[in-house]
């Protein structure tokens, strides 16, 4: 059976924001539009699944002394409502700090069953990458946390905008450039998956972390 679904949250573009992280879409029960859908531990919001490690790469690689701070995040026992709004805040402001913009490739799509799998996914409509863009100037590039999907779904999304002359792609899909700004140059990179299958390929849990953190870190601050 097929579901269609909408996206459940804004892009997150916070004031000065040099790098985008371009996710797929949330697993089924954050899509359902109903809170009491989600696991104990989930949190409402990008990368939200108690499963996924996108928040601790991000802070073992940039505030390691606040790593602690996603499992307090997951372990509030208050309302979902009230616990959601300050655990969102706190990751808002954590992206905002490091100058991170947040956002999912899909806005509307089918999904096969509830399976969180990317390939389970039909995409209907995109998110508005470019309007992104335009209305922020700050940014610089765009990191994919898939290469299989999003970075498919991306490079079919900005071929669609250069079909009507919009952008120029350039370097094999590693950079675009805005028309309406020939000057400013949006690097595109991949990221590894923070799924937690993504742990097997490694001893345990701590050797991933350090590991996928540096790459994390290095692809977000590397200028060039």
């Amino acid at each position: 059976m097929e579901t269609m679904q909408n996206h459940p949250y804004k892009p997150f573009i916070p004031k000065d924001a040099k790098v985008l992280l371009l996710g797929s879409a949330p697993p089924y029960r954050f899509c359902t539009g109903n809170a009491n859908d989600l696991k104990n531990k989930d949190m409402d919001y990008y990368y939200g699944s108690n499963s996924n490690l996108l928040w601790e790469i991000l802070f073992t690689a940039f505030e390691p002394d606040k790593i602690d701070s996603i499992s307090y995040l997951r372990s509030l026992e208050e309302d979902r409502k009230i616990k959601t709004a300050y655990q969102v805040d706190f990751l808002q402001s954590f992206l905002a700090r490091n100058q991170l913009g947040m956002a999912d490739i899909l806005l509307k799509f089918s999904r096969k069953g509830t399976s969180a799998e990317d390939y389970k996914l039909t995409v209907l409509e995109y998110q508005d990458i470019l309007g992104i863009l335009y209305n922020n100037s700050s940014l610089t590039k765009i990191l994919c946390t898939s290469k299989n999907r999003v970075h498919y779904w991306l490079m079919d999304y900005l071929k669609q905008q250069k079909h009507y002359d919009l952008i120029e792609i350039r370097d094999n899909g590693n950079s675009l450039i805005l028309k309406n700004n020939p000057h400013r140059e949006i690097k595109i990179g991949i990221l590894p998956s923070p799924s937690a299958r993504s742990v097997m390929r490694y001893a345990n849990k701590t050797e991933f972390l350090q590991q996928v953190s540096q790459i994390y870190k290095q692809a977000i601050t590397n200028d060039e």
